[in-house]
């Protein structure tokens, strides 16, 4: 990608994100602590995974 789109797409998500604040507070808290949520959740299940590979790998058979 060149720099010209990358900063396009930045100030389109900025402007997007800045009118679903000060349009509605309430709901774009909701939406973030919910990405958030969801970031947690594929971080932790991509651990576990890891942790499952990692122990069937070493394990001696």
């Amino acid at each position: 990608m060149n720099r010209k789109a990358v900063i396009v797409i930045v100030v389109l998500l900025v402007v997007v994100c800045g009118s679903l604040l000060v349009r509605d507070p309430i709901g774009a808290a909701d939406v973030v602590r919910s990405g958030f949520d969801m970031l947690v959740s594929a971080i932790s299940a991509m651990v576990n995974s890891l942790t499952t590979f990692l122990q069937h790998l070493f394990a001696g058979g």
